[in-house]
């Protein structure tokens, strides 16, 4: 019986030995696992050779094997293997997981002290300005983004599978850039205010409606790619894309939206306290 006919179940036994379905991938594993021992180096006995710090935070630790643990399941599961295979609505689901989950996570994972090493020598820190500035790291995110939803360039990494990961790594890099304006904790390359972040979040969300929208609404597939994949799931390559857009405007959204609150009443509270010094200041000297 054909792979379709069986459904779901049908993808789980083609999932067995002599099956095409991946289930792990190895190869993305040693990369992870080579990431988290340099890590682990640099804020280990790299941190003790130069004198960079008495120690590093835990909560760091944790965060940075959060953003990798998420890697493994966008990068080294079946979510992988589908997206390549079947469904648009899951591939849409690895870039959101890549972009607006792991990407925060590294970035909060990184020591500052361990930044400011790298920024010491006078062209890093050239090039790091340059790329972290908002206006740039919002047009590049969104620029990025946008340009990688045009159906060639999509598809290519799809019908190349080597260029998949180019893909992503493009995507992530672009999105540890949209990033850094509103994490930061380096001095020499600081954050946003408050104030500035919630509109550098808004424009985040309003550049990015035009490709939520032509994704969702559309009345046709933009893909041929997805539109000929096989159907295990009896979902239609129209649905699939709704999906798809959907996962890409509420799982960004969601996540964004998190952090314009959170700065939001943190500016109206820095606002509040500077607005009632001087008020508490009359006071006092009225009383006195």
């Amino acid at each position: 019986m054909a792979l379709m006919e069986l459904g779901f179940p049908g993808v789980l036994l083609h999932a067995l030995p002599g099956g095409g379905l991946r289930w792990w991938y190895p190869e993305v594993l040693a990369v992870i696992c080579a990431f988290f021992t340099l890590y682990c180096y640099l804020v280990g006995p790299y941190r003790e050779r130069w004198g960079l710090a008495e120690g590093v935070e835990r909560r760091r630790l944790y965060y940075f094997m959060a953003g990798l643990a998420v890697m493994a399941v966008s990068e080294a599961t079946p979510i992988h293997f589908i997206s390549e295979e079947y469904l648009f609505s899951v591939h849409m689901l690895q870039h959101v997981l890549l972009t607006m989950v792991m990407a925060p996570l590294l970035i909060a994972g990184t020591p500052p002290w361990l930044v400011q090493r790298a920024l010491r020598r006078p062209w890093v820190m050239r090039v790091m300005r340059g790329l972290t500035r908002p206006v740039v790291t919002l047009l590049a995110f969104n620029i990025v983004n946008a340009a990688w939803h045009l159906p060639y360039f999509y598809q290519a990494p799809l019908l190349n599978h080597w260029l998949h990961p180019i893909q992503h790594l493009v995507l992530v890099a672009t999105a540890l850039m949209m990033w850094w304006p509103l994490l930061s904790e380096v001095p020499e390359l600081p954050r946003l205010s408050y104030g500035a972040q919630v509109v550098y979040i808004f424009l985040i969300l309003l550049v990015q409606l035009p490709v939520f929208a032509g994704i969702t609404f559309a009345d046709s597939v933009f893909y041929e790619f997805y539109a000929a994949a096989p159907d295990p799931w009896g979902v239609s390559p129209l649905e699939d894309q709704q999906a798809a857009g959907i996962i890409m405007k509420i799982g960004g959204m969601a996540i964004l939206i998190y952090f314009m609150g959170r700065a939001f009443f943190r500016w109206f509270r820095e606002e509040g306290a500077v607005a009632g010094g001087p008020l508490r200041t009359s006071g006092e000297g009225s009383a006195g």
